[in-house]
């Protein structure tokens, strides 16, 4: 019976670091923010990915096994229902015991007020004291600003350390290490955008307004603020106007406007069109994704912007 009653005393033991060691089922909705929620938990655990392919997070259709994912997971992050619509019921009729992180409501954040489409005025969307307005009109892209994505690993620190406390010093050590590459990428954007700040640009889809404030860009209009909306005739007109006066050095496009728009926009005009993409489409996903990311776009607005300066 003693014999017995030590070996029962050490499995229990043993089941018991089992489950100290075990980490939460974390799932992210987004690959930009997946990236910087997998550099937290590197070392400890790696976050399901809930949207791997190139869907828009505007009007994704939930699939069985997204479904699956958010029902077995004890910790979601997600932007919130401006963007991510398309999760309310579903998020709402999770079990009690899942933790759901809105992260256009984490502490810290830095938000701009939605901006209208067509053609702005000089100063339209750069007004920086936005932080407590209404939520609902919000821009909902927050991630592509580097200081918004410092507040998002900061709340992705303290969520993770409170539902899995025995990797706290991982996720708070690596959330750390996080936070200084964002600073040091925020550093190397300011300065390969430098010499092409003020340069006026067009987008289709006003997707990028954090990017655009935080590093100074010259954004002068935006066809659409929602890319299921089609833009009317009018606005087009008036877009193509503001292009033909030759005072747009670039119209940034990105893949969901079909080209058909596109060739109504510019045809008979020399500006130039280039892509952007605001999640990563076709990124790897990973820790380094957010990275790669910002850089690609800031590489893309340098490289167009900068082909028509002259001396």
């Amino acid at each position: 019976m003693r014999i017995l009653l030590i070996l029962i005393l050490l499995l229990g033991a043993t089941v018991a670091q089992a489950n100290t060691s075990t980490t939460p089922s974390i799932v992210v909705t987004l690959k930009p923010v997946h990236a910087l929620i997998a550099g937290v938990m590197a070392g400890a655990g790696e976050p399901h990915l809930l949207i791997s392919t190139g869907a828009d997070p505007h009007s994704h259709a939930l699939r069985p096994s997204e479904a699956r994912a958010l029902a077995q997971a004890d910790g979601i992050f997600w932007i919130g229902p401006g963007l991510e619509g398309y999760l309310q019921k579903p998020l709402a009729s999770l079990a009690a015991n899942a933790r759901i992180v809105t992260l256009s409501k984490a502490p810290g954040l830095h938000t701009l007020a939605a901006r209208r489409g067509g053609v702005w005025g000089p100063d339209h969307g750069h007004d920086h004291d936005h932080e407590n307005h209404d939520a609902e009109n919000s821009d909902p892209h927050i991630w592509l600003d580097p200081r918004n994505a410092q507040a998002i690993v900061r709340q992705a620190m303290a969520v993770l350390a409170d539902l899995d406390p025995g990797h706290g010093d991982i996720y708070r050590r690596n959330g750390d290490e996080v936070i200084a590459r964002l600073r040091e990428l925020e550093q190397d954007i300011h300065r390969r955008l430098m010499h092409v700040r003020g340069l006026p640009y067009m987008v289709l889809h006003d997707a990028f307004q954090y990017f655009e404030v935080r590093f100074g860009a010259n954004v002068v209009g935006a066809i659409a603020i929602d890319p299921d909306r089609k833009p009317g005739a009018r606005r087009i007109s008036a877009i193509r106007k503001q292009l033909a006066n030759g005072h747009v050095r670039c119209l940034f496009r990105e893949a969901q406007f079909p080209a058909k728009l596109i060739a109504t926009l510019t045809q008979g005009l020399s500006v130039r069109v280039a892509s952007l993409d605001p999640i990563g489409l076709t990124i790897a996903p990973g820790p380094q994704a957010y990275g790669q990311l910002l850089r690609q776009l800031a590489d893309t607005i340098e490289n167009c912007l900068s082909y028509s300066i002259g001396p």
